[in-house]
């Protein structure tokens, strides 16, 4: 993988990291209620959870590949498909978005728990995992290097996007409130279409 071929990477799994769902409501909701430094709890449990969705996802592609390389192209082609998916839901959206506080106070290991429930309780993380991973996986070449790279990248993105979500607190009922919610929504739906479109178009795992 080249370093363009690792932008393009870092670009799609932010993109496909922001729209506002289940992680990043808890994360907002422990954040308004406990304060910033406590509800980053949320965001380990996050990362706790994103390790186990990439360990499932990325074993299914190395068993894929060991097992049945010839299908591949098939689950490639899935990924472009789920993007595409994704993105017609998110511009087909119209709903505001309204974040409550918890009930009461949590300690750190409830919030990390709590985290962890609901970002697994959401199995399209998986598939996440392998629609956009399989678009830069080269199965001509050795497997383990490039998930080397892959991996902390994505993980890593995902950590800053929900320490951001942390950050916006109780400011998130202002900012996304109402239509702007539904218009953040069918931007986002809009750049998964168009990722959808020219990951279709393009094999980027090649050099």
């Amino acid at each position: 993988m080249n370093f363009e071929q690792w932008m393009v990477f870092v670009a799609i799994w932010i993109a496909v990291s922001i729209p506002l769902g289940p992680n990043a409501v808890n994360c907002i909701s422990a954040s308004a209620t406990h304060g910033f430094r406590k509800g980053l709890w949320s965001v380990v449990g996050v990362f706790i959870a994103a390790l186990i969705h990439m360990t499932v996802a990325l074993s299914g592609i190395a068993t894929f590949l060991t097992t049945n390389p010839q299908f591949f192209e098939v689950l490639r082609w899935f990924g472009v498909g789920y993007l595409a998916w994704m993105g017609v839901s998110l511009l087909r959206s119209g709903k505001g978005l309204k974040v409550e506080k918890f009930s009461h106070l949590q300690s750190n290991s409830s919030l990390v728990r709590r985290a962890i429930l609901v970002s697994l309780s959401n199995p399209k993380a998986i598939f996440i995992w392998l629609a956009v991973f399989t678009q830069f996986i080269d199965i001509a070449s050795p497997l383990i290097p490039q998930l080397i790279i892959l991996g902390p990248s994505a993980l890593s993105i995902t950590v800053v996007v929900y320490i951001g979500y942390c950050g916006l607190g109780l400011g998130v009922n202002k900012v996304f409130g109402g239509q702007r919610k539904i218009w953040f929504d069918r931007i986002s739906g809009a750049v998964y279409l168009i990722f959808a479109a020219a990951l279709g178009s393009a094999d980027l795992r090649k050099n």
